[in-house]
């Protein structure tokens, strides 16, 4: 026995039509597990409507609050140590740094002017090659279908050229037949 249209009936949260309802009756009536799933599906929809949403146990707002209150805490203590472990790396490194410039003595202000311009060099690089991929992106779409057209121009030519000259290569060294001596 085929349960489909009448197991859609029974998921579906629509409403049915007095043909498909009479249909849904007349088929429960006979199917003793298309009965069974319908007496479910009700107790289930029943169960649902009928329950409570459950209450938190007592006092759990102010223990959840107490423990973000300690979470904070925590979370503020660790970011103070991670700052000051920073700040000390970081004045650590500019003293050694500075250390190793009067080491080695090092005119530093010429080197910081050398960088400086090697990075503005690298930049205007930088800067130019985008100018030239956005200029080529702007013209190649353009200049694709000529450059093939052109590609296969050229290569047709070369190919008849080359048919000419080979035919030209032959009849150049055949034997030349005289009207009254055939070969």
């Amino acid at each position: 026995m085929s349960h489909q249209p009448y197991e859609t009936f029974l998921f579906s949260s629509e409403a049915l039509d007095k043909d498909q309802q009479g249909q849904l009756e007349t088929h429960l009536r006979e199917c003793e597990q298309c009965s069974a799933l319908s007496f479910t599906l009700a107790s289930v929809d029943e169960a649902f409507s009928c329950s409570e949403t459950p209450l938190p146990a007592p006092g759990f707002t102010r223990r959840w609050q107490a423990h973000l209150t300690e979470y904070r805490q925590k979370r503020q203590v660790r970011n103070l140590w991670l700052m000051t472990l920073g700040s000390f790396s970081l004045t650590s490194l500019i003293v050694m740094i500075i250390a190793l410039l009067n080491l080695i003595q090092i005119n530093w202000a010429y080197q910081l002017s050398q960088s400086i311009a090697r990075i503005s060099l690298f930049t205007a690089q930088v800067r130019q090659c985008f100018t030239l991929f956005n200029s080529l992106s702007n013209t190649l779409p353009i200049t694709i279908p000529v450059i093939i057209f052109l590609g296969i121009g050229a290569v047709l030519s070369i190919f008849s050229l080359s048919i000419i000259w080979f035919g030209s290569i032959i009849r150049l060294y055949s034997p030349v037949r005289e009207r009254g001596n055939p070969l």
